[in-house]
């Protein structure tokens, strides 16, 4: 998770040194013609991903040949629309590489797709359509810089101008809206953020007020229908609600923020955007919600839900018919990151799964880097 990664002392620190189970075949399998789905995990402090293959019924097994390499200090990954390729940045080594995902699952480097900023890159996020991708770059503060995805998967610079991030900015994660028409952006350090309008260029315009978060802020999750904006405050231990205006701009959901357990991190919303699952990292617990028509948040029956003991349960996942969530590890006192099993109930409360912890073989997963294809 980002405070056990980039608390304020640890910051200066990170920042001046990123500048200088064995495998067991599936019982499952997907319906005919429809090719399998793969979880991805990265590893910041082990400098690889993991792909677990995700049977029907929720299983999970390392495909042959994971975790695979990477660049140094993975803290974020994204994957194309298709579920075909994957980009990953990275803070130490200050690299984006792109790589093409086989339908075995296996993860191939994209030649020429490498691109070193000399400066941490922090967050990657990709539109839509999967045309273009930005990227925040930068130490203490940031700036975001966008790139056109070629048809060979490299990444081209737009030409549009280089956006700074207000204030004191560093760490700073993107997110662009479902429809494609803005740019979300949250500062770890300066406990803000701020939406900016995509031009058709790629040049980024800011549409209303820069708004406050909680301490500590990480992650920002847009519900599917872009109409509410939730970000976890690691610091205060809150969730900050906005409601996003059509052109952009926030403003505070009702009753924002909403408590959380100890140090809530990466997210999980489902598809029709009435319910929301938060890792509690600290608290180790789910904490689930109901997202109400105005995009207030209450609890959901029986929640918070416990995760197993020795894990800090860091980034949540839901299954394609969200019948399942994946419980994904930060840290964990069995070394490299697990993910659980938990099984979804019909009034959306959560219970472990009865399945065995699948191991990533990634050490400290952490910020926006878990994702699930979708089908082929």
């Amino acid at each position: 998770m980002l405070r056990n990664a980039f608390t304020p002392h640890r910051v200066a620190v990170g920042v001046a040194a990123a500048l200088a189970l064995s495998l067991s075949p599936s019982t499952a399998h997907a319906a005919p013609g429809e090719a399998p789905r793969y979880l991805l995990v990265t590893g910041t402090g082990s400098a690889n991903i993991s792909v677990l293959r995700v049977d029907d019924n929720g299983a999970l097994t390392k495909v042959p040949g994971a975790p695979f390499a990477s660049d140094t200090g993975s803290l974020t990954l994204e994957i194309t629309p298709d579920g075909r390729r994957a980009y990953a940045g990275h803070v130490v080594s200050g690299s984006i590489i792109g790589y093409d995902l086989g339908a075995d699952g296996s993860m191939h480097e994209i030649a020429g797709t490498r691109i070193d900023f000399g400066a941490p890159v922090i967050g990657v996020t990709i539109t839509p359509d999967g045309s273009r991708l930005f990227a925040t770059v930068g130490a203490l503060t940031t700036e975001v810089r966008s790139f056109d995805i070629t048809a060979s998967g490299v990444l081209v610079p737009t030409g549009a101008p280089a956006t700074p991030v207000p204030g004191m900015s560093g760490l700073s994660l993107p997110q662009v809206t479902p429809d494609g028409r803005n740019l979300i952006v949250s500062t770890f350090i300066g406990a803000s953020v701020t939406s900016y309008a995509i031009g058709a260029d790629a040049t980024l315009t800011q549409v209303g007020a820069t708004m406050a978060t909680g301490e500590r802020p990480a992650l920002p999750a847009v519900t599917p229908n872009g109409r509410y904006l939730y970000i976890s405050n690691e610091g205060s231990n809150t969730l900050s609600g906005y409601v996003i205006a059509p052109d952009g701009s926030l403003s505070n959901a009702p009753g924002s923020p909403y408590p959380t357990g100890g140090t809530p991190h990466g997210s999980a919303i489902t598809a029709d955007g009435t319910r929301m699952y938060v890792p509690a990292s600290a608290g180790g617990e789910v904490d689930g919600f109901h997202i109400g028509a105005d995009g207030a948040l209450t609890q959901l029956p029986g929640s918070p839900y416990k995760t197993p003991d020795g894990a800090m349960p860091g980034r949540l996942v839901l299954s394609p018919d969200e019948d399942e969530l994946f419980v994904i590890d930060t840290l964990t006192v069995s070394g490299s990151a697990r993910v659980h099993t938990y099984t979804v109930a019909g009034d959306g409360s959560v219970a472990p799964s009865g399945l065995p912890a699948a191991d990533t073989g990634v050490v400290f997963h952490d910020g926006p880097s878990a994702h699930l294809t979708p089908a082929r």
